[in-house]
């Protein structure tokens, strides 16, 4: 590692890769805009739609657990035009530094309007996003000093953060060169900016709000501060930096994560409507379950080990962190990219259980770490989660209960009633006889979706709470599937299955 310290010890690094990020930010911005752009190659705003969100969005995931959040601090450009408002207005106070719960709750309200907006399939909604970011982004840094838009409102690293403590490199300092250094560099500016997210850099010992972007490698002189390898999940079981939000927000992850399958969003819908709010509805009912048993089972868990019932709040949500981790790997990486493969259902069934198990078994053994003996209660809630999913949300040979709502048989001539919803259609097996006609009536309940049909080039884009009619001819005998296109949205379970007999 001395050689990749040295490296990060130049001046010009990063900010060089944020300049090229930035600037293939604005290029895609003005691909999106314009629609194509022929240099070089032939570039299309539906080739960057492609790059963005079916490759550049499960990439950023997967890096993870090798890289922390490398993204945040050394490439993405957010933080150079942070540093940018800096520089026409500074500003020392954080005045939103008492709110840690405040960039959760942006994260959910962020991917409640992607989902209702239909970010990952609209080239104009990716744009609008794009520009957006960018330009709050500099906003945010004339109003707040150093990274703010980095550490309050960027859902990226809200999301990015509690899943960092589970890096294997780190930024860790030397705490007995620390403890007689008076100059403190790291934490006042020496020859770059001091920690653009207010980290006590001598004490560093978690992930969490690092951006591993260099400046205190840069402005140490006694050279404490360097890159190096930690064994994984090594801060959870030191309880480095544990808060009250943070935990709750893991909690929360583990309601959202079952609101994007199929079967998880029939679970927790308990008010039927057409509209945009019944999928808020669905955030409100799917979450708050699973923060209301997380109060209960810590309360059972304070009453038998006599302890601080606020203290086992704030902790016993780090428990869940690598489970939520795995769940939502095989949500974003399987759900954006396994629909590009042939990779049949039972296969994608059998990874799922594998990465489940993995975070399974993790969050058993940090159970223990944080809770010691006791840590039964917690143990307990790792094993229904794990069959809840392999039972019930996950399509594959030992799910008990099938997404689809039954076989419906049409009639030739017939116009078949069908509601697309998150993350699934009703009905989800339609059966008719050859040589007959009919239309499907699909009606959007919540967000925005798509029917598309491969074999009979049906690519139908569906409004949030309205209706298109398909009209099919004759058809021949076989099988044809149709599905949602949004990225994620067929993985997902959202998909059936018309049978020509």
């Amino acid at each position: 590692m001395k050689a990749i310290n040295n490296f990060l010890k130049k001046k010009w690094n990063p900010l060089a890769f944020r300049f090229i990020s930035l600037f293939v930010f604005i290029f895609i911005i003005l691909i999106l805009y314009l629609g194509s752009l022929k240099l070089i190659f032939n570039f299309n705003s539906s080739s960057i739609m492609f790059i963005l969100w079916t490759l550049w969005w499960p990439f950023l995931y997967i890096t993870l657990l090798f890289f922390g959040r490398l993204w945040c601090g050394f490439i993405c450009p957010v933080g150079l035009l942070n540093e940018m408002g800096n520089s026409i207005r500074k500003t020392k106070k954080d005045f939103l530094i008492k709110y840690s719960f405040l960039p959760f709750v942006i994260f959910f309200l962020i991917v409640f309007w992607e989902q209702v907006s239909g970010l990952f399939s609209s080239t104009r909604i990716t744009l609008i996003f794009l520009v957006t970011f960018l330009l709050s982004s500099f906003i945010v840094g004339i109003l707040m000093p150093r990274w703010g838009f980095c550490k309050h409102f960027c859902p990226i690293g809200s999301l990015f953060g509690p899943f960092s403590r589970l890096s294997m490199i780190s930024i860790r300092t030397d705490k007995e060169i620390c403890k007689t250094c008076e100059t403190k560099e790291c934490i006042k500016g020496g020859k770059v900016e001091p920690c653009p997210m207010f980290n006590d850099v001598p004490n560093l010992n978690s992930n969490k709000d690092c951006l591993l972007c260099a400046n205190c490698i840069k402005n140490c002189p006694h050279n404490s501060a360097n890159l190096c390898f930690v064994k994984i999940g090594e801060e959870l079981r030191k309880r480095a930096g544990f808060n009250l939000a943070e935990s709750l927000f893991i909690i929360a992850l583990l309601g959202f994560s079952a609101l994007l399958t199929t079967k998880g969003t029939q679970i927790f819908r308990l008010i039927e409507f057409n509209g945009v709010w019944i999928r808020a509805f669905d955030f409100i009912f799917g979450i708050g379950f699973f923060i209301f048993a997380y109060f209960f089972i810590t309360y059972i868990s304070a009453n038998i080990m006599d302890k601080n019932f606020k203290e086992n709040l704030v902790n016993g949500g780090y428990v869940f962190l690598p489970l939520v981790f795995s769940l939502m790997f095989f949500l974003i990486v399987f759900g954006f990219i396994t629909p590009l493969t042939n990779i049949d259902g039972d296969t994608i069934a059998l990874s799922k259980y594998i990465i489940l198990a993995i975070g399974g078994i993790w969050s058993w053994r940090l159970a223990k770490d944080i809770f010691g003996k006791r840590a039964f209660v917690y143990r307990i809630s790792i094993i229904l989660i794990i069959l809840f999913w392999v039972l019930a949300l996950i399509p594959g040979p030992l799910n008990m209960f099938p997404d689809n709502t039954g076989i419906y048989f049409a009639e030739d001539g017939e116009t078949i009633n069908m509601n697309a919803f998150s993350m699934g259609f009703d009905p989800a097996v339609i059966k008719i006889k050859s040589g007959g006609k009919f239309d499907i009536n699909v009606t959007n309940q919540d967000m925005v979706h798509s029917f598309y049909i491969d074999e009979l080039n049906i690519n139908l884009n569906l409004p949030r709470g309205e209706n298109r009619v398909v009209r099919l001819g004759v058809l021949k005998k076989g099988e044809y599937e149709y599905y949602c296109a949004v990225p994620g949205h067929k993985e997902a379970g959202m998909k059936g299955v018309l049978i020509v007999e």
